[in-house]
């Protein structure tokens, strides 16, 4: 079954451990305006920066993310515009302020559509915008995910996610055991790709870029060890 099909459900819940306060606290203040937030998922920091008053579309290419997102913005109380497109291939009708991709969304664009992606982002940018993204980084992906097993056991469901190193890119399949009613389950699998990105390799990619990077889990310096890279781009 496609990426997140079954996870979009789930999503929130198992992504429970991400610090969207303190990552909103850190960037809330580049990201001034009219804004957009790839790959948004269920739509935590698209409804999180339309709450600060920023005027955001999220675009994500799961519809199933995008229903979640929806009934969340409308118990939220806030009009965000929802679009299903595939974010190497994004199109707006004019320039915004600012572009984010938080959560690894970067880690899903293969190497070889790494530099039209950020082509892409600056080309709706007005000067000056600010892209900011993240993504797991090669020491999270080569050390911590890559060949390791996760499951969580909750109520309702349980997960169990293997993880398998293929060069660069990590194959990650998840089985959900969905409790149906007693002690009825069914079992549905989902598969997932992502791909480890260097910050060599995305420096390159940001080649006509001003940008900083920072720990993505402290905010502070990067070290040999962080397993999440901020980047805080501006377009020149």
């Amino acid at each position: 079954m496609s990426a997140y099909s079954v996870l979009a459900k789930y999503y929130d819940r198992l992504m429970g451990d991400f610090d969207y306060e303190g990552y909103l606290r850190f960037v809330e203040d580049w990201l001034v305006g009219e804004g957009v937030d790839l790959a948004c998922g269920s739509g935590a920091m698209t409804i999180a920066l339309a709450k600060l008053g920023r005027k955001m579309c999220g675009i994500d290419i799961s519809g199933e993310m995008l229903n979640e997102a929806t009934v969340k913005a409308k118990k939220e109380g806030v009009c965000v515009k929802w679009v299903l497109q595939d974010m190497t291939e994004f199109e707006l009708a004019h320039k915004v302020d600012f572009i984010i991709c938080a959560c690894d969304g970067v880690n899903y664009i293969p190497k070889d559509k790494l530099k039209d992606f950020f082509a892409r982002v600056k080309t709706f940018l007005k000067k000056g915008g600010r892209f900011i993204f993240d993504v797991s980084s090669e020491y999270k992906l080569r050390r911590v995910i890559a060949d390791n097993l996760f499951c969580e056991d909750y109520d309702d469901v349980t997960y169990i996610w293997l993880n398998d190193i293929q060069g660069d890119r990590v194959d990650m399949e998840i089985d959900f055991f969905e409790r149906i009613e007693g002690d009825n389950y069914r079992r549905i699998g989902e598969s997932h790709s992502q791909y480890i990105h260097t910050a060599e390799e995305l420096e390159d990619a940001l080649s006509g870029w001003e940008y900083e990077i920072y720990d993505g889990e402290n905010y502070s310096d990067v070290c040999e060890k962080s397993k999440r890279l901020l980047f805080a781009a501006t377009s020149l």
